[in-house]
């Protein structure tokens, strides 16, 4: 059962290795290859992306800190703007308030001017009647208690009438 092998059977068998080597090449090429070729360079690809994606991150973060800050300057833009305008209206209203008090005190002082002038007025009329009825008073209680008064009262009293 011993095989010889001789040069020439060695040399066929090689060649038959080629030749498939070489019709499984080819068949991979025209067959798998393209689809092969183009999965690596996706794959590729997609390295190169996810290289690359670190940077686009970078990019996308500091475009959104960007917009952050820009919307954080507008709404301390419009609370400085909204504290203005509660300032300024709070001055207003606290002049409202003050030129309403102002108004009322000046509205109390005239009313009480207006009330004391009358008052003024009215004891000064009634004035020299009460001095009237007081002098009476005392003079009729003098004249009852002395008699020999009475007659002095009235002749001083016709005395001034007679000057005048």
């Amino acid at each position: 059962m011993e095989q010889s092998l001789s040069a020439s059977t060695v040399l066929l068998n090689v060649g038959i290795q080629i030749l498939n080597l070489v019709i499984f090449f080819l068949l991979f090429k025209f067959l798998l290859g393209d689809t092969v070729a183009k999965g690596l360079e996706e794959r590729e690809h997609l390295l190169d992306r996810i290289k690359n994606a670190e940077g686009e991150y970078n990019t996308i973060i500091q475009d959104a800190e960007a917009q952050k800050n820009g919307i954080l300057a507008d709404a301390l833009e419009k609370q400085k703007s909204i504290l203005k305008e509660w300032e300024l209206l709070n001055k207003k209203l606290s002049q409202d308030v003050l030129d309403d008090a102002k108004r009322k005190a000046e509205d109390i002082i005239q009313h009480a001017t207006t009330e004391t002038k009358r008052v003024q007025e009215e004891l000064a009329n009634n004035w020299e009647s009460a001095v009237k009825s007081t002098t009476k008073s005392v003079v009729k209680k003098l004249l009852n208690e002395k008699k020999d008064l009475q007659d002095d009262y009235l002749k001083t009293l016709i005395d001034d009438l007679e000057d005048k």
